[in-house]
């Protein structure tokens, strides 16, 4: 494997296939609160209070994009291949209990149009992580 990743396949959102990607991104949404008491000049501790996974899927279908509902939920699937093609270094990202936050559409005079739908994730225990990935 090349440890190189190139171009999406295989993206679903609630099982339905999402076709014309031309971006996908997965963010783990951390996020840090610091301490600094008494006369620090500095944080004296910082700490990973919570992780907040999102994810944004932007393709040329604008009208199956614009068709998701803001507060529809599913599991996001996302294959992002091996420069070459090897197998085993592919990425096969899982995004469990993804909430559709919102559709912007994006249209320029004399380009192809473009919808971008962002996600946010939740984990129904509270500690398990949403966000997942293996190699194909």
């Amino acid at each position: 494997m090349t440890a190189l990743q190139i171009n999406w396949t295989s993206v679903s959102f609630a099982s339905a296939a999402l076709t014309r990607v031309t971006s996908v991104s997965f963010s783990q949404g951390g996020e840090l609160i610091e301490f600094a008491g008494d006369n620090n000049r500095y944080p004296v501790v910082i700490a990973n209070n919570i992780n907040r996974p999102r994810c944004a899927i932007t393709s040329g279908d604008v009208a199956t994009l614009m068709a998701i509902n803001p507060g529809a939920s599913g599991t996001i699937l996302a294959t992002q291949n091996d420069a070459l093609g090897v197998v085993g270094g592919s990425i096969v990202w899982t995004m469990a209990n993804a909430v559709a936050q919102s559709t912007d559409e994006n249209g320029h005079w004399g380009h192809f149009a473009t919808a971008t739908t962002t996600f946010r994730a939740y984990a129904g225990d509270g500690a398990t992580n949403p966000l997942s990935f293996t190699r194909a």
